[in-house]
């Protein structure tokens, strides 16, 4: 810890003798008269009604968590030049928190204030937690309808409050209230400053048009009164300017002397809303971290952002403000205009202390209909980011999702209308989601048959019955959605004429599963085993095969085949088509027949290259090296120099890649490393001995001296390895 300190230290210093410190020092004082005009718009939003007179103490606790926030963002962030403070829809939380406590006085005003300390402590708590826990990448994925639903809610909310406060509100049986002559004064005003505001900063997008619109407006403001001979007291009575319960200081908000007035029991009955403030505020962060990393290229480390955005909120908890978190409109402007140091937010803590220790004196200056404008001016902005600016770029089902979020936090809240977004948009991606094709590709035998080397008529009846052996590769998550379409699909299969003998259904490619896809599966299973049709499994997880285990029963289960990876799997689904064959073939006779007039060429051309590796071994076999090896030894290992080429004369092998995967199958007459014989380089492949193997083995150097005593018989040897229907494997990478 004193090691960040003196770091800390050090390099304010050295941003204090650098050209940072002129931006820096001009954007945290502008920036501090903009969250100024902010805290006491948003405190005059919370502290109205009943809690008006307590609105010189709501304005000191909205300034005092700005100035907690913007201070310890400013040290902690990685982000030079962030800029920290509550946001508009957790201020809303908190006027939606105040409205349902049902106190008066005294005692509404300290429940209040004690649930906006402990209710923000808390969420710092969280927060901290969060970073703490590395648990940040899991928030990086809220639904973008969502997030646009939730602001352009929010925006609704701000515009309510503006419009409370220029004294326009909804009666009981549904009607606005009656507008008297004050009230369409302020109400004028108010749309002329919030709406003006808005066009104005639609064209013009320089941050000083807010700050400096709303001084000149006040100045104006009260140059106004002065010029009709209207004194501060007659302003606040009638509405214009904010009265105050006192004139002395903003701070402290509560002392110890106010706990007796705090109701317990009222305060437990905002733990939901609570949730809800976290829930809220917890969004905010998410958007202005992404938004901030998206505007200036960054790539922050999110964990240590909430470990910071958690320890700010406790700060200003401890003050009952509402919770905060970075503002990336503010901190993207910094990194623009070059006051990327961590005075920037500290300049403009001092200014916000300057304005705290001042008292309400300042603030008892401020229109209510330009604070009121302010609210509009903010609701309106985030209505028409997320209302217009995205109604032609958003598919009609994001769009939606926005437009009803918008309703309903407006008519009922924010917890109402943030569940209702993700209800919908969680039954959007799940229709989306099943209607996605779980099948990556779809094969028969006779496009793809297993590596096992097997004799010509067996090959024949592969090929013949290919047809009836259908492989499936399956990907993705398998849910109730997408597994039901699977298994009715497969279940069709059955179906058809003539029936399949095997369904090959590979595992590689899923992600995961509910049980609602095991039932579905199983339901498959069962039909497949009352057809008669066998079913082997490649690449199912163990969970996936416990599973069907304990919902199939016992002879269903053991009737289902298992492999580690799809070729040992198409080996399975040969030797059942094979089995299948042979059992057909003892009341049809006539199937022999037909398999020999099939095979007849092709095992003539088999038993000719027999014939002419037995009579090249029987003739050379004594000048080669013979070897011999026993089941599951290796026979050329990847990565070793090859010593020659190898003739398997007796046995069967197979070959594998790097990841164990089998490639291929020798039986005898095929030739283990052709390359071999020609040079010494490196191996791709590694051959086992499935069962005791007997070699003959060809060097570099044995090969040279049979092409000089017969050159025919090499010359007929090198024909063999390269004719076309010939078992060669060698280094993939050969060429």
């Amino acid at each position: 810890m004193a090691e960040v300190i003196k770091a800390t230290l050090g390099e304010l210093g050295r941003d204090l003798g650098s050209n940072k410190l002129i931006p820096a020092l001009s954007l945290g004082l502008i920036f501090g008269v903009q969250l100024l005009v902010f805290s006491v718009s948003m405190a005059a939003g919370i502290f109205t009604g009943p809690l008006a007179p307590y609105l010189s103490a709501g304005v000191g606790l909205l300034l005092f968590g700005y100035c907690a926030m913007v201070s310890v963002a400013a040290l902690g962030s990685e982000f030079r030049g962030a800029v920290a403070g509550a946001p508009l829809p957790s201020v809303m939380m908190l006027v939606a928190i105040t409205t349902t406590v049902d106190l008066e006085g005294r005692a509404l005003y300290t429940t209040v204030v004690a649930t906006a300390l402990i209710g923000t402590m808390a969420v710092g708590a969280c927060f901290f937690a969060i970073g703490h826990f590395r648990l940040a990448r899991f928030l990086r994925f809220i639904p973008y309808p969502v997030s646009g639903g939730f602001v352009a809610g929010t925006g609704g909310l701000a515009c309510l409050v503006g419009f409370r406060l220029l004294g326009i509100t909804l009666e009981e049986n549904g009607w606005l209230s009656t507008i008297d002559a004050g009230t369409a004064l302020k109400l004028s005003i108010g749309l002329a400053y919030g709406l003006g505001l808005f066009v104005v900063m639609k064209f013009w997008k320089s941050f000083l048009i807010f700050p400096a619109s709303f001084l000149i407006g006040a100045v104006a403001f009260q140059l106004g009164l002065a010029a009709y001979g209207m004194s501060g007291d007659e302003a606040r009575a009638a509405g214009l300017l904010f009265s105050f319960s006192s004139g002395g200081g903003v701070w402290p908000p509560i002392g110890p002397a106010d706990m007796q007035y705090i109701d317990w029991t009222q305060f437990a009955g905002q733990i939901p809303n609570v949730l809800i403030l976290f829930t809220v505020t917890l969004v905010c962060v998410a958007m202005n971290l992404g938004g901030l990393e998206v505007a200036a290229n960054v790539d922050l480390d999110w964990n240590r952002e909430f470990r910071v955005t958690g320890l700010a909120n406790f700060v200003t908890g401890l003050g009952g403000a509402p919770p905060g978190c970075l503002i990336a409109s503010a901190s993207i402007r910094n990194f623009l205009l070059g006051a990327t140091t961590r005075l920037t937010g500290l300049f403009t803590a001092l200014a916000l202390t300057a304005a705290l220790l001042a008292g309400d004196a300042l603030s008892s200056l401020f229109p209510v209909p330009l604070v009121a404008g302010v609210l509009l001016f903010l609701g309106l902005t985030m209505m028409d980011s997320w209302l217009v600016g995205t109604w032609r770029r958003l598919a009609w089902t994001d769009y939606s999702i926005i437009l009803i979020m918008f309703a309903t936090i407006v008519a009922f809240g924010f917890l109402e209308g943030v569940g209702i977004g993700m209800l919908i948009t969680s039954a959007i991606f799940v229709i989306s989601l099943s209607r996605l094709d779980v099948v990556h590709s779809r094969f028969t035998m006779r496009d793809r048959q297993s590596r096992k080397t097997r004799p010509v008529p067996e090959r024949a009846i592969l090929f013949g019955e290919g047809e009836r052996v259908q492989a499936y590769r399956l990907r993705g998550y398998l849910f109730f959605g997408s597994a039901y379409r699977l298994a009715d699909q497969l279940k069709l299969s059955l179906k058809e004429d003539p029936p399949p003998a095997c369904i090959l259904l590979n595992f590689e490619g899923v992600s995961g599963l509910d049980l609602s896809a095991v039932n579905a599966l199983v339901r498959f299973l069962r039909a497949a085993d009352a057809e008669g049709v066998g079913v082997v499994l490649a690449s199912a997880s163990e969970r996936l095969e416990t599973a069907l285990e304990t919902e199939l029963p016992p002879a269903v289960w053991a009737e289902i085949v298992h492999e580690h990876d799809e070729d040992y799997a198409l080996e399975q689904c040969e030797e059942i088509v094979l089995a299948k064959w042979r059992s057909q073939l003892e009341s049809e006779e006539h199937l022999r027949d037909t398999l020999l007039e099939r095979v007849a060429d092709d095992f003539a051309r088999h038993l000719e290259r027999q014939a002419f590796i037995e009579e090249f071994l029987e003739e050379l076999g004594e000048r080669m090296e013979s070897r011999e090896y026993g089941a599951g030894e290796t026979m050329v290992a990847a990565g070793l120099p090859c010593d020659g080429l190898q003739i398997l004369r007796e046995g069967q092998a197979s070959q594998f890649d790097s990841n164990g995967t089998r490639i291929s199958q020798l039986s005898p007459g095929d030739v283990i490393e052709p390359r071999g014989a020609f040079d010494t380089s490196p191996v791709a492949l590694t051959t086992i001995a499935v069962e005791p193997c007997r070699t003959a083995v060809l060097g570099p150097e044995a090969r040279t001296r049979l092409e000089q005593s017969h050159a025919q018989r090499m010359l007929e040897f090198y024909q063999y390895l390269f004719t076309a229907d010939a078992t060669v494997v060698s280094d993939p990478a050969s060429g």
